[in-house]
């Protein structure tokens, strides 16, 4: 059955490629018989915008974090240029009006602030958007993104001329009533600067990791430009910066657009074509590279590590997870429950290969700190196929070092 997509409104998501009923990643668990929420985690793409989406989300009182340490650091090298574009924007003087959504729009705000633009602002999420939850995040602020939300900030605030935000797109539920809100709360005419991940690396190299219950949409360009052209606004541009692990996307636009026309976009359907059919053949794939390799832990104790675990169903192929943040030593992965453990229990375990899901920028610092681990003969590898570490690469046997 086909079903609606949450950005064009057609009927026309489909391909659904099921994963099955999946914990929520970040429901680390405080005992391994602790009972857990799973919910049905299905992606599809719509054959009229070419949208990858999940096709039902979990409810956002599922996914909100159950911990106040869990938090979530997204890229921001990019930030220098983007706020000296935003300084030169048509219009835009000294004594224009930024404003930004969420604290991941502080750092910009702040930068913004030191080339001279003292008029920002940003809503606290209690007081101003009603989030009542000590541990709420992006998954509830992308739930009041509503006309009357817009309203009474532009009452307490006074309308900006640009609205950052940053990293909240790709969660929403109601990806329409979100840019609707956008372009209520900006003054005519303003600017709205969104950023998402770019999937388009994900999607080329069958990287099921990319799929988490929190990222309703998977963006490319062209669907972040259909996304937000059919939301009312012009696009200036959407400009893509580069990161190890995945790019990241930056429209500008500007309310008060008429209309706009769907893309054909072919390569891009192919694209998740090729995603959903492939996955089974992958899934295979990673759990014969895990036979005969010894004993093999994880590090890093995040989503993407519970998405490789949980999605390859990979729990009885591995020991346990490590992670040299305390908050997580002593608690169990969701899904998988296997126990969250230092790094130092690599060397006591006798761990022979250990698979990292960390940022590729930082790997080489995770070696150096575990050097102790490869010295005795241990491998580490990345679970990221263009990694130096690649487990494609650390094909070789038990103990032998690359």
């Amino acid at each position: 059955m086909r079903q609606n997509c949450r950005v064009c409104g057609r009927i026309g998501v489909r391909e659904h490629l099921d994963f099955g009923p999946q914990a929520i990643r970040n429901r680390f668990l405080r005992s391994a018989d602790e009972l857990e929420f799973t919910h049905r985690l299905r992606i599809g793409y719509c054959g009229s915008c070419g949208m990858v989406q999940l096709t039902d989300p979990p409810p956002v009182r599922e996914v909100r974090p159950q911990f106040e340490w869990i938090s979530y650091n997204e890229p921001e090298r990019h930030l220098d240029e983007l706020a000296r574009v935003l300084a030169k924007l048509p219009s835009i003087t000294r004594d224009s009006t930024f404003a930004g959504l969420t604290y991941k729009d502080d750092s910009t705000l702040a930068r913004l602030n030191r080339l001279g633009f003292v008029n920002t602002w940003r809503p606290d999420i209690r007081t101003d958007l009603g989030i009542d939850s000590p541990f709420a995040g992006i998954e509830s602020v992308q739930e009041t993104l509503r006309s009357e939300t817009a309203d009474a900030l532009a009452a307490k605030f006074g309308r900006p001329d640009v609205l950052l935000a940053r990293h909240v797109l790709e969660h929403t539920h109601d990806t329409p009533a979100a840019l609707e809100w956008a372009a209520k709360l900006v003054r005519p005419g303003g600017y709205v600067v969104f950023e998402v991940p770019d999937t388009v690396r994900a999607l080329d190299r069958l990287d099921y990791t990319t799929v988490w219950e929190e990222h309703t949409l998977y963006f490319t360009p062209t669907t972040l430009r259909a996304c937000v052209g059919l939301g009312g606004f012009e696009i200036l541009g959407v400009d893509t910066y580069p990161y190890t692990l995945e790019n990241s996307l930056v429209v500008i636009a500007r309310s008060g657009a008429a209309s706009w026309t769907l893309p054909n976009d072919v390569a891009g359907m192919a694209r998740a074509d090729r995603f959903v059919s492939e996955f089974q053949r992958i899934r295979e794939r990673t759990r014969r590279q895990l036979r005969d390799r010894g004993r093999v832990a994880m590090l890093g104790a995040g989503h993407l590590t519970g998405a490789f675990l949980n999605l390859y169903g990979l729990a009885e192929q591995i020991e346990f997870v490590t992670d040299d943040n305390a908050n997580k030593q002593g608690l169990f992965m969701p899904g998988s429950r296997l126990p969250i453990l230092p790094s130092s229990e690599l060397v006591n375990r006798d761990i022979d290969l250990c698979l990292m899901t960390v940022r590729p920028e930082i790997e080489d610092a995770v070696a150096a700190k575990n050097a102790t681990f490869t010295e005795r003969g241990g491998v580490l590898a990345s679970v990221f196929p263009d990694s130096p570490y690649s487990l494609e690469r650390a094909s070789r046997p038990v103990g032998v070092l690359a």
